[in-house]
C-alpha cells in the first residue's frame, strides 16, 4: 500500500512531469465508486477547465488546489500509482481514470485493485480523518510523540498505523521503524520508557528519510519511468530470512489483523529495565 514515501514520490514526480499550472480536461472516470464526493457528474463538471496551481502531501493523501479555490484530492488505496504520458502513448493496463492536459497530455490514474479514492472539496480535511504531525517536520517532536503514546495501552504497532498518532504510516514502515528502534510490535504504548521513545522517534524518522531519498534517486535514474514502489526497509519479510543484525529468524504475527515483520532478538517482548 503507498506510504508516506510512495505518496510523496508520486507528488514529487507529478511537479517534475509539470502538472503544477497545466489545465485539466474533462476527466473520464470508468469506475464511479472511486468518486466520493461530489456526484461523479459534479466532479467531471467541477474539475474541468480548471487548473492546477500546487500539488501538496498529507499523509498519504495528494491535494491539488485548483484556480477556483477547490481541490482535487487523491488517495491512492492499496495499489493506486499516477503516470503523466502523452494521450497517444498507449495507455498501460488498468487504467481506471484519465484527467486530459493541455499540451496532448494525459494523467492516467492506475488503479488495479479499485481502492482508490477521489474528492473534490472547498476544505481537504473533509477527505481525511484526523491526522496527526508530519513524521519528517518539526512538529513531529519527541514530545509530540510520548504525549500521544502514554495513555494508550493498545500495541505500539497497532497505534503507529492510526493516523491521528503519526499521518502517512502504514504497515510497512511501522514495521521498519520499530526494527529500528529495537522495540517489540506488541508492547503496550504505555510501557515504552523515555529511551525507547527517543529511539522509535529516531526509527520513523529514519525509515522514511531513507525511502524518500531512495525513491528520489530512482526518479534521476530511470526518468521518466520512474519505479512507483521501492523496497528500501531492512527488516526481512519472508519465512526463514535472518535478522541482517543478529542471525536470528524474523518471525511473522498478527497484531490486531496486520501480518507483522519483526526479529526476536533485536526486539525482545519484555519491556525495557527503566
Amino acid at each position: 500500500m503507498p506510504e508516506l514515501p510512495e505518496v510523496e514520490n508520486t507528488r514529487q514526480y507529478l511537479i517534475r512531469s509539470g502538472i503544477v499550472g497545466s489545465q485539466l480536461g474533462v476527466p473520464e472516470i470508468t469506475w464511479a465508486r472511486t468518486v466520493h464526493e461530489p456526484s461523479v457528474g459534479e466532479f467531471i463538471e467541477g474539475v474541468a477547465g480548471r487548473r492546477v496551481v500546487d500539488l501538496k502531501r498529507r499523509g498519504k493523501y495528494l491535494v491539488a488546489p485548483l484556480d477556483d479555490e477547490q481541490h482535487l484530492v487523491l488517495h491512492l488505496g492499496m495499489t493506486g500509482s499516477l503516470r503523466i504520458h502523452d494521450a497517444d502513448r498507449e495507455p498501460p493496463p488498468m487504467v481506471r481514470h484519465t484527467f486530459p492536459l493541455d499540451g496532448s497530455r494525459e494523467m492516467r490514474f492506475i488503479d488495479p485493485r479499485k481502492f482508490g479514492h477521489l474528492w473534490l472539496l472547498a476544505d481537504p480535511a473533509d477527505a481525511m480523518p484526523k491526522m496527526g504531525p508530519e513524521p519528517l517536520e518539526s512538529s513531529f517532536t519527541e514530545e509530540a510523540l510520548a504525549d500521544a503514546l502514554a495513555k494508550r495501552k493498545a500495541p505500539v504497532k497497532a497505534l503507529l498505523l492510526e493516523q491521528s498518532v503519526i499521518s502517512g504510516l502504514g504497515n510497512l514502515y511501522a514495521d521498519e521503524s520499530l526494527f529500528v528502534a529495537g522495540i517489540h510490535p506488541e508492547r503496550a504504548a504505555n510501557t515504552l520508557n523515555h529511551d525507547e521513545l527517543s529511539r522509535l522517534r529516531f526509527g520513523i524518522v529514519d525509515a522514511l528519510t531513507r525511502s524518500t531519498v531512495a525513491y528520489a534517486a530512482a526518479r534521476d535514474a530511470d526518468w521518466p519511468d520512474p519505479p512507483t514502489a521501492l523496497a528500501p526497509w531492512t527488516i526481512p519479510r519472508a519465512p526463514g530470512l535472518l535478522c541482517p543484525q543478529c542471525d536470528t529468524e524474523v518471525q511473522l504475527l498478527k497484531v490486531r489483523n496486520r501480518s507483522t515483520w519483526y526479529c526476536p532478538g533485536c526486539q525482545p517482548a519484555s519491556p525495557a529495565p527503566a
